[in-house]
C-alpha cells in the first residue's frame, strides 16, 4: 500500500478490530493458534486491504503523470469529487475506517 493517502494506520486499526472480533467469536474449544481462525481473519480483511491498496497505488500513478493535460484532468477530477456530496461522504467514511456511522473497532 502506497503511503500517499496515509491510510496505513486506518487499515492497521481495522486489522486489529477484525482480529479481536474473530477471537471473541471463536469456538470455545478452538485454540488461538488454529489455522482456521487465521483464515477467517484473512478472508474478512482481504477486500478492504486490496481496495485501499488499489486506491492508493492508483492515486500515486495519477499524480506521477506530468505534462500535457494531466494537471488539468487531476484538478477537474478533484474538483468534481469535492462537489460530489454523498459519494464524497461515503468515501470519506470508509477512509476514516467507519461504515454506517459506526467505528470499525
Amino acid at each position: 500500500m502506497h503511503p500517499l493517502a496515509g491510510q496505513g494506520l486506518n487499515v492497521g486499526l481495522g486489522d486489529v478490530a477484525e482480529l479481536v472480533r474473530v477471537i471473541r467469536e471463536k469456538e470455545f474449544w478452538r485454540p488461538l493458534h488454529d489455522l482456521k481462525l487465521l483464515r477467517r481473519y484473512e478472508r474478512a480483511r482481504a477486500t478492504d486491504v486490496l481496495a485501499m491498496g488499489f486506491v492508493t497505488n492508483s492515486l500515486q500513478r495519477l499524480f506521477a503523470q506530468t505534462g500535457g493535460l494531466w494537471p488539468q484532468l487531476r484538478n477537474w477530477g478533484l474538483s468534481g469529487f469535492d462537489h460530489s456530496g454523498a459519494l464524497k461522504h461515503w468515501i470519506t467514511r470508509h477512509a476514516m475506517g467507519t461504515t454506517n456511522g459506526k467505528t470499525s473497532s
